[in-house]
């Protein structure tokens, strides 16, 4: 009875160990394709134009347009005929329209509605259910699925939109300021300060909700996020901790400092 007792434990050790090592490149995929998926979305791999965290690129187009992309961004271009088009998957992006000789309309689609330039300087952005726009001169016309204008953006103004919701604003004052590579707040909250640094950031950013309503002002270089939080911290009395989460990847959270 005990010989075929640890005959049958002796069988179930490989199945264990094939087991423990499945689990564990299971818990390692994960953890890569979580990294992967920050940095580089896999819907943007085979885009035409794309950024990184952290990153800015300006590109030239055929026509003359000066494209450019803010922090992990990403575009398909479609340019034929009759048309000019940008698709914006992912990001943010700022457009000041050539000169096209074969006057060829020019658009900007999103996932939640289309956009036609009108000789114009724009941006345009994806937020998590609507996007927004925002035009310098010229006007940007927001259309409806069948290509009839929703509204006229003149400069100075602003829009946020998806397929239902229409919403003209006053354009942000400082909202530009990445073309520059600052971010530039005025009295924001503390929570919505980190959410938009965040995209500057490989480790997404937090507070505690004790925190969230404490008022940030200033302009700061985006090119080192680390010396942003640490001026923060600085001037409002904080402290950052680093906290490693499962699969390993890492969350910055703005703490009250110890008095």
């Amino acid at each position: 009875m005990r010989t075929k007792l640890l005959r049958a434990c002796a069988r179930q050790q490989p199945k264990r160990r094939q087991a423990i090592k499945s689990l564990c490149l299971l818990l390692f995929s994960g953890a890569s394709l979580y990294a992967l998926e920050r940095q580089t979305p896999w819907r943007t791999w085979t885009a035409d134009y794309r950024t990184g965290i952290n990153q800015r690129r300006v590109v030239m187009l055929a026509d003359g347009t000066e494209l450019t992309l803010n922090t992990n961004s990403t575009v398909n271009i479609d340019y034929s005929g009759k048309q000019r088009r940008i698709a914006l998957l992912a990001g943010e992006i700022f457009i000041a329209t050539g000169k096209d000789t074969a006057q060829r309309p020019f658009y900007v689609s999103t996932p939640y509605g289309s956009l036609q330039a009108l000789g114009t300087r724009f941006t345009v952005r994806l937020h998590d259910t609507y996007a927004s726009a925002g035009v310098l001169e010229g006007a940007v016309a927001v259309l409806d699925d069948d290509g009839g204008q929703r509204l006229v953006l003149h400069p100075g103004e602003g829009a946020r939109y998806d397929r239902i919701d229409l919403q003209r604003q006053a354009l942000t004052a400082y909202g530009g300021a990445w073309l520059n590579g600052m971010l530039v707040v005025r009295d924001m909250r503390l929570a919505d300060f980190l959410a938009e640094l965040s995209r500057y950031s490989a480790h997404p950013l937090g507070c505690a909700p004790g925190l969230a309503s404490l008022r940030v002002s200033g302009s700061y270089p985006l090119a080192d996020v680390g010396a942003i939080l640490d001026t923060l911290c600085a001037s409002l009395q904080l402290r950052r901790d680093t906290i490693t989460r499962f699969w390993g990847h890492q969350v910055i959270r703005i703490e009250l400092a110890a008095r």
